[in-house]
C-alpha cells in the first residue's frame, strides 16, 4: 500500500539539515569525480587511442573491487542504525571489519595482476580492440588492480564517517588523495622532473598511491581519541564473526549488484562499443565523463540520505525516513534535470572540450542526447537505491538491477548492435536509456510499497534481555 506521511517537522528545516549533511559528501563525490576526470584529461593529451583505452581499463579495475567495496559499503547502514539506537559503541567494530574484507580482496587480486596480459589480452581481442588501445589497457589494469585493497578500506571507513554524520573527515581524505593523484600523474604520465615517462601506466601508479594515501588519512582520523570515546574505534579492531555476518548479509547483495551492474558497463565498453570503431569508443568515454558530473553529486546526496534513513529507522521513526526521501528525490531530480537540459543544448561544445575531431563530436553529441533523456530517471535510481540501502533492503534491488542490466542493457544492446548495425552507437545507447528508465520506476515502486519497514538488522531480544532501553539520545552528534 502507498505510504502516508505523518511526520510534521518543517520540511524547510528538514531540507536544510539534509543539505548540511550532504554538502561534504557531495564535495567528496565531486572530488572523486575530479580524480577520474584528471586521469582522463591528462591521458587524453596522449591522443585518441589513449582516450579510448583509459575508461574501459578503469571500469574493469572498479568491477574487480566492487566485490569487496559492496560488502564494505554496508558499514554505513549498520553504523547509522546503531547510532540512532543509542548504541554508538558498536560502530567501531563494523568499521574495522572493512580491513579484513580488504585483506581478502588483496589476496584475490594478486593472481589477476600477475596474469593480466594473458586474460585481458583475450578480452580485448574478443572485443576487437585496436592493438595499440589493447596494449594501453593492459598496462593500466595490471598496475591499477593493486588499488583494490586500499579502496575497500576507504569505502568501509567512508561508511563509518558518513554513518556517524561526520562526512568532512572523508572529504579531507579525498582531497588529500586528489592532490597526490594530480601530482603523480604530472610526474609519471609525462616524465617531468626526471621521473620516467610512463604514460597510461603512470596514471595507474598515481591512482594506486592516491588510494593508499586516502586509506591512511581515514585510518588515522578514526583512531583519534574523540572517536574512540564514543565509537570504540581503538578497542574494536578484532575480527568479529557476528558483525562480519551482518555486513555480508546486507552487503553481499550490494556487492553482487555492483559487480553485475558495473560488469555490464564493462561489457558495454569492452565488447559492444569497440566494433563500431575507436571514434565511437572515444565518444562514449567522453560522454561518460560528463555523466559522472551529473550523477556523482546526486550520489553524494544519496549517501547523506542513506545515513538519515538509517538513523531514523534506528530511532524507530520511519516517517522521518519517508520525509527525508521525498526531499532528496526533489533535490536530485531538479539537479539532474538541469544537467540533462545542458547536455541537450550544449552537447557539441561539451564534446569539443575533450576532442576536436568532428567525427568524435558528432558521435558524442548523440551520446549526450540519450543521457539527457534518462537523467531524471537516473536521479530516481540513485535516490531510492540509497533510501532502501539505509533501511537494509538490498536483496530485492540487487536482483532487479542484475536481471534488468543484463537482460535489457547488455542483452538488448548486443542484439540491436548486431541486428540493426546501421543505427551505430545509437542502438546500444537506446537500450541503456530504456534500462535506466525502467529501473528508476521499479525502485520507486519498491520504496513506496514499504517492504523495508519489516526489516530488522539488530536483534532486539538480546538487547532487551541485557536491560537496554530505548535509544538514549536522538541528537545527531555535532560536526
Amino acid at each position: 500500500m502507498p505510504q502516508t506521511l505523518s511526520y510534521t517537522r518543517d520540511p524547510r528545516n528538514q531540507t536544510l539539515a539534509l543539505l548540511r549533511l550532504a554538502l561534504p559528501m557531495i564535495l567528496m563525490m565531486v572530488s572523486r569525480l575530479a580524480m577520474t576526470f584528471i586521469d582522463f584529461a591528462m591521458v587524453s593529451v596522449l591522443g585518441t587511442d589513449a582516450q579510448a583505452a583509459i575508461s574501459p581499463a578503469t571500469v574493469f579495475v572498479f568491477v574487480v573491487g566492487c566485490l569487496g567495496m559492496g560488502v564494505a559499503h554496508a558499514v554505513q547502514t549498520f553504523v547509522s542504525q546503531a547510532d540512532g539506537r543509542g548504541e554508538p559503541q558498536q560502530a567501531g567494530g563494523y568499521a574495522w571489519q572493512s580491513f579484513y574484507i580488504a585483506g581478502v580482496m588483496g589476496l584475490l587480486t594478486i593472481p589477476l595482476a600477475a596474469t593480466t596480459e594473458t586474460w585481458f589480452g583475450w578480452i580485448a581481442a574478443l572485443g576487437q580492440h585496436a592493438a595499440q588501445v589493447a596494449a594501453m589497457e593492459v598496462q593500466y589494469v595490471e598496475i591499477g588492480l593493486w588499488s583494490v585493497a586500499p579502496s575497500v578500506v576507504c569505502i568501509g571507513l567512508n561508511g563509518f564517517f558518513n554513518g556517524v554524520q561526520r562526512p568532512r573527515i572523508a572529504l579531507i581524505a579525498v582531497l588529500a588523495s586528489l592532490v597526490v593523484n594530480l601530482v603523480g600523474n604530472w610526474l609519471l604520465i609525462y616524465g617531468n622532473l626526471g621521473f620516467p615517462r610512463m604514460e597510461v601506466a603512470g596514471a595507474a601508479v598515481a591512482t594506486v598511491i592516491a588510494w593508499c594515501v586516502r586509506a591512511a588519512v581515514l585510518t588515522a582520523a578514526m583512531l583519534l581519541s574523540n572517536f574512540d570515546r564514543r565509537y570504540h574505534t581503538r578497542r574494536s579492531f578484532a575480527f568479529d564473526r557476528g558483525k562480519m555476518a551482518g555486513l555480508l548479509r546486507v552487503g553481499a547483495p550490494t556487492a553482487i549488484q555492483w559487480v553485475i551492474d558495473m560488469g555490464s558497463w564493462m561489457v558495454f565498453m569492452v565488447l559492444i562499443m569497440p566494433p563500431f570503431g575507436t571514434v565511437a569508443l572515444a565518444a562514449t568515454n567522453v560522454g561518460l565523463q560528463y555523466m559522472h558530473l551529473s550523477f556523482m553529486p546526486a550520489i553524494g546526496l544519496g549517501m547523506a540520505l542513506c545515513s538519515k534513513v538509517g538513523f531514523a529507522i534506528g530511532q524507530g521513526k520511519p516517517e522521518n525516513a519517508i520525509q527525508q526521501t521525498r526531499i532528496a528525490i526533489r533535490l536530485t531530480g531538479a539537479y539532474m534535470g538541469v544537467v540533462g537540459l545542458s547536455f541537450l543544448l550544449f552537447r557539441r561544445p561539451l564534446m569539443w572540450l575533450f576532442n576536436a575531431d568532428p567525427a568524435v563530436i558528432e558521435a558524442g553529441s548523440w551520446v549526450l542526447i540519450w543521457a539527457a533523456i534518462f537523467q531524471v530517471f537516473d536521479a530516481m535510481c540513485i535516490t531510492y537505491m540509497n533510501a532502501l540501502r539505509g533501511a537494509g533492503d538490498t536483496r530485492w534491488p540487487a536482483v532487479v538491477i542484475s536481471t534488468s542490466s543484463w537482460g535489457i542493457f547488455i542483452g538488448g544492446g548486443y542484439a540491436v548492435s548486431r541486428m540493426l548495425p546501421q543505427w551505430g552507437l545509437n542502438g546500444p545507447w537506446l537500450m541503456c536509456t530504456v534500462y535506466i528508465i525502467l529501473l528508476g520506476l521499479l525502485l520507486r515502486w519498491r520504496w513506496r510499497r514499504g517492504a523495508w519497514r519489516s526489516i530488522r538488522l539488530f536483534d532486539d531480544t538480546k538487547r532487551d534481555a541485557a536491560g537496554a532501553g530505548a535509544p538514549t539520545s536522538a541528537t545527531v552528534p555535532a560536526e
